[in-house]
């Protein structure tokens, strides 16, 4: 009796520690935890931004350059406004030697005095000789001859009379009636009335057809030479007051004020070698720039993006703008711009070709200054709710994208779909949940052969989405 109870106590026990060794087993592999080696992340639901990253150049919108508006002239600069300092409109910007053009507006000026008094003086001569015109056709010369032809008629009817009475006193000769003398007298006094009436017909003739024409003719003649004459003077006299006025307005024009605010810059002094800034002292004419005065109220970025990214980007997407001056300024703009055709370095035209693009700043700031170094962050695309992984948590096995999911019992290798991405987080289009656990460390699985991973990862490669 004793051996049969031993024997079933024996068995007991073993069948316990198959037991105890099954559970422990089961326990383990429940309980397993990753490698202290494998990093984790969690699938998170989430908005990404998809940003484009370049540098840049600070620029301002607009800015104008004073220059010498004497045409023709090589002035002296006398004043700059300092450089680097702020002026408002209407602030004085330069000023240029302008004693030259005040010696040649005094000398205008009493050139244009003396042609006013010959101005006058060709008037009044112009309006004797048309006086004298105006004279012969009615005034004087026509009472000449209008005298000449009364006394003319005149003579003639004295003349007829005369005749009648002579003719009427010979009869009466004849019966004694009168005497010789007093037919004599009749007889001169007719002779003396015929020669009145003749003399009186040459003169009226000679003043018709002789003196009063060449009369005419010289007093039209001298008359055309008074009016050009007054027309001279009156040109000359015209040009010099556009002259003076001229050389009013260059006189004014040698002080140059600002036309808008912003910031002074000094141009470059072309005639110097080596180059440098204009300076006081310096003679320029109109083609030497003097003070750039750049709008700082509006101000631009220029970068370029890559060929390949230039697809993404277009006018009115929104930006943000850090400076290096400035690691703490933060500013905001929108592109304004994108080049029309790529453009590459000369030094290397085989380099990546790149688009020019121009972002505006929404607003300005007074700290900001021309060709400042800029980055651009321009937001090309936007997800919203969407899946996200790091991007360190993506793996390539020949050509497929694949994710290695933790569980407790140990790894799973996935195939996913990717979307957009910003270069630290990637969106997940399938084959993860949010909250799942991922390893961003590449490690195969112990012991997995090839033909175990690619049964894993699918038995055909889907091309993948990640950008």
């Amino acid at each position: 009796m004793t051996r049969p109870l031993a024997t079933r106590r024996s068995r007991v026990l073993a069948l316990i520690g198959v037991t105890t060794t099954t559970l422990a087993a089961a326990v383990a592999v429940l309980t397993r935890q990753p490698a202290a080696d494998d990093l984790v992340a969690v699938v998170r639901r989430g908005t990404l931004s998809v940003r484009l990253t370049e540098p840049g150049i600070l620029k301002p919108a607009e800015s104008v350059t004073y220059r010498s508006p004497i045409e023709g002239r090589e002035l002296e600069v006398v004043a700059l406004a300092p450089e680097g300092i702020r002026v408002n409109e209407g602030d004085l910007v330069a000023r240029l030697d302008s004693t030259p053009l005040q010696l040649e507006l005094e000398r205008a000026v009493d050139a244009l005095r003396q042609a006013r008094i010959d101005r006058q003086v060709a008037d009044a001569e112009w309006q004797d000789a048309r006086s004298a015109v105006d004279g012969l056709a009615d005034g004087e010369g026509a009472l000449t001859l209008e005298e000449a032809q009364t006394e003319l008629r005149l003579a003639e009817r004295k003349a007829e009379r005369s005749r009648a009475e002579y003719e009427s006193l010979t009869p009466l000769l004849e019966r004694g009636y009168i005497t010789r003398e007093e037919l004599e007298r009749s007889a001169f006094e007719l002779e003396q009335a015929d020669a009145a009436a003749r003399l009186g017909r040459r003169r009226l003739d000679v003043l018709q057809s002789r003196k009063q024409p060449r009369e005419q003719q010289r007093a039209s003649l001298q008359l055309a030479q008074r009016e050009a004459e007054r027309n001279n003077a009156e040109q000359k006299a015209n040009e010099l007051e556009r002259r003076v006025q001229a050389l009013r307005a260059a006189v004014e024009h040698c002080s140059i004020y600002a036309r808008r605010p912003g910031l002074v810059v000094y141009e470059d002094y072309l005639a110097s070698s080596p180059r440098r800034k204009i300076w006081i002292g310096d003679r320029v004419t109109p083609s030497q720039g003097l003070v750039t005065i750049p709008d700082l109220s509006r101000m631009r970025v220029e970068s370029s993006v890559r060929e390949k990214d230039v697809y993404r980007v277009r006018p009115g997407l929104g930006a943000h703008i850090g400076l290096d001056a400035f690691p703490s300024l933060q500013l905001t703009g929108r592109v304004k711009s994108v080049g029309a055709l790529a453009r590459s370095s000369i030094d290397r035209p085989f380099d990546e070709k790149r688009f020019d693009v121009v972002i505006e700043l929404d607003d300005g700031h007074p700290d900001l200054r021309p060709d400042m170094t800029a980055r651009v962050d321009i937001l090309v695309a936007e997800r919203q709710n969407v899946l996200l992984v790091p991007a360190n948590a993506l793996f390539d096995r020949r050509g497929v994208t694949v994710v290695h999911v933790i569980h407790p019992w140990g790894r799973e290798t996935r195939r996913v779909r990717t979307g957009e991405s910003d270069e630290q987080d990637v969106e997940v289009l399938s084959a993860l949940q949010e909250g799942d656990r991922v390893s961003l460390v590449d490690q195969p699985q112990a012991g997995a052969s090839d033909a175990e991973e690619r049964s894993q990862t699918g038995a055909t490669a889907e091309p993948s989405n990640r950008k």
